[in-house]
């Protein structure tokens, strides 16, 4: 069952197959294993056993090596949000910081109004 899948994956990603390590050693392993059992007839399913032992090994390895590597993914992902946001939060205050200058010149600009409006009134009133 074991050679059965080692082939397939071989079939399946054709030259890809050799380019991955963990793929190739769990091959030699299993052909290795085989022959073995066959040629040496002492342990009985010993061998195979073992093999599939190194199996569970593997997934187990794979599993915590996509783990790293989801994790690593999700944390490139959230320095990047960061980043935009650190971004997106200076324009803001740039923002910010151009509407209280407006809001300061507008307020300067009311008082000078009302100086002007209670100083033409008074004007008004001594000339009536």
């Amino acid at each position: 069952m074991l050679s059965g899948r080692i082939v397939a994956l071989a079939v399946g990603l054709g030259s890809s197959f050799f380019r991955r390590p963990g793929y190739v050693l769990d091959g030699a392993v299993l052909m290795g294993a085989l022959v073995l059992e066959v040629f040496l007839e002492r342990k009985g399913g010993g061998l195979l056993v073992v093999v599939s032992l190194w199996r569970v090994v593997r997934v187990v390895e794979s599993a915590f090596e996509l783990s790293d590597e989801a994790i690593e993914a999700q944390i490139e992902a959230i320095v990047s949000q960061f980043e935009a946001l650190r971004e997106e939060n200076r324009r803001l205050l740039e923002t910010i910081a151009e509407k209280d200058k407006m809001i300061e010149k507008l307020k300067e600009e009311v008082d000078q109004c009302r100086h002007a409006c209670n100083g033409s009134s008074t004007y008004q009133h001594i000339v009536e």
